[in-house]
């Protein structure tokens, strides 16, 4: 397995994000805080060089936005509906474990989608190979209730390709 290229340049949003956790790890929100969190941001990025993401350089705020907000809807919601179907301990509920198969083969399209599947209460990646994703789903009875749990999958990882998918990604989304 050969490892990825690393990057030799500067990211201007890893230097402004990381002063910005600098300065609130030091409670100091000053101009010599500033500096030096930008001082050791630098020093970070020179010194432990990430590997390249493509992804990251075709992410689109609006998208990132959009992932948020359907993000915490889908935690809003399905918490209630988990909760819902807990506490209503006389009906019985059947789990399931489905496979969905993703659009994307991107590592790192799948990984944030397979986070996020797990992060919205309901459902949780089990794993995450050959842009497949393993999910246990909760209260998945019904042959309707499976089919709409891998909608959701899809739906996450389409949102996901809009926040940080290559034109190639998004081009997928075209075709379904």
């Amino acid at each position: 397995m050969s490892r990825p290229e690393l990057r030799t340049r500067v990211s201007v949003f890893a230097t402004i994000g990381l002063a910005l956790i600098w300065m609130l790890l030091w409670g100091d929100l000053s101009l010599g805080a500033a500096l030096w969190g930008v001082a050791i941001a630098l020093l970070i990025q020179v010194l432990f060089p990430l590997p390249d993401v493509p992804e990251l350089e075709s992410f689109r705020p609006l998208g990132f936005l959009r992932l948020v907000v359907v993000t915490m809807w889908g935690l809003l919601v399905s918490s209630f509906q988990v909760a819902a179907k807990v506490l209503a301990f006389w009906r019985p509920t059947r789990n399931a474990i489905i496979l969905v198969r993703l659009r994307s083969d991107s590592e790192f399209i799948t990984a944030i989608t397979a986070e996020l599947v797990t992060l919205v209460p309901g459902s949780v990646a089990i794993d995450a190979r050959d842009g497949e994703l393993l999910v246990h789903v909760f209260d998945a009875g019904s042959e309707a209730a499976i089919a709409h749990a891998r909608e959701r999958v899809r739906s996450t990882e389409a949102t996901v390709l809009l926040a940080f998918g290559t034109p190639e990604d998004r081009a997928l989304l075209e075709e379904d």
